[in-house]
């Protein structure tokens, strides 16, 4: 049977109605309504996908967002703004806040500096300026240095994303010793050298004789990288080993 897709591109057969939304909610909330879920959709905590007749069609993250709003309301009185702050975050990709905390925060996974294959492999999250200074205890007055100095960059919407957070962490570390983000210029000028070395590398991989696929592409960038970055470590350990 040919699946119903919108001109969005939204596959309306993998969504569910609002009610089966009432059905799945009922028995932890026995009290939700039709008019409930429309209160909130109006209230910006949750936005339906709408078929080309003007049905509301939910998908399973809209139907979490429900359940959570519905849990703040009862369990803890929040406020609909505070929690329409909460979903908006969580759609950015963090958590939402534990009982009794005050605001979402990035996955404590994110603030461990594993492997370069393990940050490219985790959930991605949007932070705002103000939660990466939060969520890392640095100042503004630092943070706003690093982004003077090129340290860290937002994207189009003035979020920074995981590497941001590591970065700023990291750098915070290091003001902890005196260096400030005006010393550290040199080292993003460094690693955008060190990208360089390898770059030819990966154009030749995906328009050589031998195309790689997406998988391979990914796992050459990573195994150059983290070559780099092991030499790189290296280099810094000679040459500190044979300083007098």
């Amino acid at each position: 049977m040919q699946s119903s897709t919108s001109q969005s591109g939204v596959n309306f057969d993998a969504l569910i109605s609002i009610g089966e939304v009432l059905v799945r909610l009922r028995e932890e909330f026995p009290d939700i309504s039709i008019s409930k879920i429309r209160f909130l959709e109006t209230n910006g905590l949750v936005t339906p996908a709408r078929t080309p007749s003007g049905y509301r069609k939910f998908s399973l993250v809209n139907l979490e967002h429900l359940r959570y709003v519905l849990r703040m309301q009862r369990d803890h009185f929040l406020p609909l703004r505070v929690i329409r702050a909460h979903i908006e975050a969580m759609e950015r990709g963090l958590e939402p806040p534990v009982i009794n905390d005050v605001a979402p925060a990035p996955p404590k996974s994110l603030m461990s500096l594993d492997s370069l294959a393990t940050a490219i492999a985790e959930k991605a999250i949007k932070l705002t300026f103000a939660e990466l200074v939060t969520h890392t205890n640095s100042s503004e007055q630092l943070v706003q240095e690093m982004l003077d100095y090129g340290l860290i960059k937002p994207d189009s919407r003035n979020h920074f994303g995981n590497g941001a957070l590591r970065i700023v962490a990291q750098v915070a570390h290091l003001a902890s010793f005196g260096l400030e983000p005006r010393h550290l210029k040199i080292v993003v000028t460094s690693a955008a050298r060190e990208i360089d070395i390898f770059t030819p590398i990966l154009k030749s991989a995906r328009s050589g004789k031998n195309v790689a696929s997406p998988a391979q592409i990914e796992e050459l960038s990573l195994n150059l990288a983290n070559g780099i970055l092991s030499l790189h470590e290296q280099l810094v350990r000679d040459i500190l080993e044979h300083r007098p």
